[in-house]
């Protein structure tokens, strides 16, 4: 779901979706300016992102199809930007959330954009989030701690599970008494736009498909580096024919 304008970035956008196999049928059309986002790249491959949300800030209540969410086995959110308050999509997806019937599971990756919105709206977020993805440095602004630890033991109280992102240390998952350190994989990154969102993508696939929440925390890391090995967010992403699961989790595990 999202929202694109009646522009040629709008149509640019849903024909790259469609020739990904990408359902855009609840793909948000209004009249306006699709969203953009200015990536940076310095020569290590780190990035710095300026975001104009133009259309995408603008999601109102009517315009999400019900029995679109209710149906769903795993629902996954991350941020908008939330410039102007008069803007809905903020409030929309809290009273989409407030709505959600227990059996549908909440993903959420909030980044710094909410994040920086502060404690009470971050434990707002957290209390119908079952899995929360986040990264290192949010996590402890979000909890106001100074070790990870301490972030960790505060926040895994209050989601089923909790990944923790690491960037080049990996990253860290807990279910209740379940832990989990996982390691990356080594590769030459050329960009690391969108890596966060594509370990993402790997760990909710593995989730999905009943493997394991070390496994699945190994197709994410994967996923993640291959993201890296190409400019873009997505051009380097594999496709799941093209790539052996089995093999990629044996491989981290001996390693």
């Amino acid at each position: 779901m999202g929202k694109v304008g009646n522009d040629s970035n709008g149509k640019m956008m849903q024909d790259y979706l469609e020739s990904h196999n990408v359902d855009t049928t609840h793909l948000i059309k209004g009249n306006g300016e699709t969203g953009e986002v200015i990536g940076f790249v310095d020569s290590s491959g780190d990035r710095k992102l300026y975001v104009t949300p133009k259309i995408n800030d603008t999601i109102s209540n009517s315009e999400i199809k019900r029995d679109y969410i209710k149906n769903t086995k795993l629902l996954h959110l991350t941020s908008f930007v939330g410039l102007n308050p008069e803007d809905p999509s903020i409030d929309t997806q809290m009273e989409l959330l407030d709505e959600l019937k227990d059996d549908v599971i909440v993903s959420f990756d909030p980044g710094m954009l909410y994040v920086n919105k502060g404690l009470d709206f971050m434990n707002k977020l957290i209390s119908y989030t079952d899995i929360l993805l986040i990264n290192e440095t949010e996590l402890l602004l979000t909890t106001n701690k100074k070790t990870l630890q301490e972030a960790v033991d505060e926040i895994s109280q209050k989601v089923d599970i909790l990944v923790v992102k690491c960037s080049t240390k990996g990253s860290f998952i807990k279910k209740g008494d379940e832990e989990y350190n996982i390691g990356i994989f080594e590769v030459d990154a050329i960009d690391t736009t969108g890596a966060g969102d594509a370990y993402n993508a790997g760990f909710l696939y593995g989730l999905i498909n009943n493997y394991t929440l070390e496994e699945s925390g190994i197709i994410g890391s994967y996923i993640a580096a291959q993201s890296t090995t190409k400019s873009g967010a997505t051009e380097a992403i594999p496709f799941s024919k093209d790539i052996s699961i089995e093999k990629i989790i044996q491989n981290l595990k001996n390693y």
